[in-house]
């Protein structure tokens, strides 16, 4: 009988996990057929998958033997590296549509197997609640501006995401840090993550990630020599080529606000500012892992990454998933201010989204520079909010014990 039940829990559970599934998929591409329409419909010159039409034309360049660093769109340039390129080919066999269709299925399924990965994580084994924490929480998640920021351009941003809390929070031993030494090489940001594992003890896991980092970067050199030349000599350094000629490129990161803040030369400003937020954000990741506080060590080392990046766009904080997930796990049980919390960062991160979109499809003629400059300075703002909250969370809680594993720790 106990089996008989076992059984029906989880074909109940496997139902649910189908159906959220094929929902998110279903969700985001009447979304982004409805943006095509209707950009078709206003005569705007936007229209959805931008970044990904740069992958597939770094992925054409390598084909047609070229450099995928030689070729741009619009003034939007490829800025990853070689083994990114590498690795997107498969876009040049499609057709656009086939590739850019393709592209957004793999990218939706990215959302709820996060959303899965972080409910896994923060609820006990056979924890009922699972799957309808599955269906809310990809349900909450997908109108917020970076997730559908990310869907829309075509970016990678949800993949890289779900490769770093895979190897984060799935993987243990000798495997874990090959994922995300994968994601280092496609994009350089999850690199940061390296230094989270060498400085929380994890040497084995850093090395492993360092060492599957540089096994793709000699991989891009074998294939690719020429382009690896280019890029690893000067290229990556180069955040003029994320934006067009004239066109300004500043972001949320702290270089970004600075930027925007005290326009000029103010390189002698943001360079020991972005020093100072890093080593803060490093010390409280530290911290927070001697208390047994994994996902909060991740979360605090991820936005340390988007603070001190040198570009950091809004899409790029896709990190927001798990961010709310940990604060709803964390005030599930407490008073209703402190709920508020989780409700006021979810309008942080979703309430651009309809401003932005107004603004593409040619609703709101609103010079970009206008809104996109204060939706940044939040997320930068937020994100140095975020440290001081974790700070003042780790404060007021006990050492962890032994045999105590606190919310959002290892089980």
């Amino acid at each position: 009988m106990t089996v008989l039940l076992r059984d029906r829990t989880c074909s109940a559970r496997a139902t649910v996990a189908g159906t959220v599934l094929l929902a998110t998929v279903g969700t985001t591409v009447a979304a982004i057929a409805v943006v095509h329409w209707v950009a078709a419909r206003t005569g705007s010159a936007w229209s959805p998958g931008g970044d990904l039409a740069v992958y597939r034309d770094a992925a054409e360049a390598i084909l047609a033997r070229r450099s995928p660093y030689e070729v741009s769109r619009a003034g939007y340039g490829f800025v990853y590296p070689p083994f990114a390129a590498l690795a997107l080919t498969p876009l040049a066999w499609l057709s656009p549509t086939a590739g850019f269709w393709g592209w957004t299925v793999l990218s939706a399924l990215a959302v709820p197997a996060v959303v899965w990965l972080l409910v896994a994580h923060l609820t006990p084994v056979g924890d009922r609640r699972r799957p309808t924490l599955l269906a809310v929480g990809t349900l909450a998640v997908l109108p917020l501006s970076p997730i559908a920021g990310t869907l829309l351009l075509g970016n990678v941003n949800t993949i890289l995401l779900a490769l770093v809390l895979v190897d984060l929070l799935l993987i243990t031993g000798r495997h874990q840090g090959i994922l995300l030494g994968v994601a280092a090489g496609i994009k350089l940001t999850p690199l940061v993550f390296v230094g989270y594992l060498l400085l929380t003890g994890r040497t084995r896991a850093g090395v492993t990630a360092l060492a599957s980092f540089l096994g793709t970067a000699a991989i891009g050199f074998l294939l690719l020599p020429a382009a690896s030349a280019t890029y690893w000599g000067g290229a990556f350094l180069d955040s003029s080529r994320t934006r067009p000629p004239g066109e300004e490129a500043f972001g949320s990161s702290v270089r970004g606000a600075v930027l925007t803040l005290l326009p000029g030369p103010t390189q002698p400003a943001w360079l020991p500012a972005s020093v100072m937020v890093g080593v803060v954000g490093l010390t409280v990741t530290v911290w927070a892992s001697r208390r047994g506080e994994e996902l909060t060590g991740i979360l605090a080392c991820a936005v340390t990454g988007l603070l001190i990046s040198p570009v950091t766009w809004y899409a790029h904080w896709v990190w927001c998933v798990p961010l709310l997930a940990l604060l709803a796990a964390r005030t599930w049980h407490r008073p209703r201010r402190a709920r508020l919390l989780v409700g006021g960062l979810w309008l942080v991160f979703a309430l651009p989204l309809p401003w932005w979109v107004a603004y593409v499809v040619g609703w709101a003629p609103v010079p970009e520079r206008a809104w996109v400059a204060p939706v940044e300075l939040l997320y930068t703002l937020t994100g140095a909010g975020l440290l001081v909250l974790a700070v003042a969370w780790l404060r007021r809680t006990d050492p962890e014990r032994p045999g105590h594993a606190t919310v959002g720790g290892r089980r």
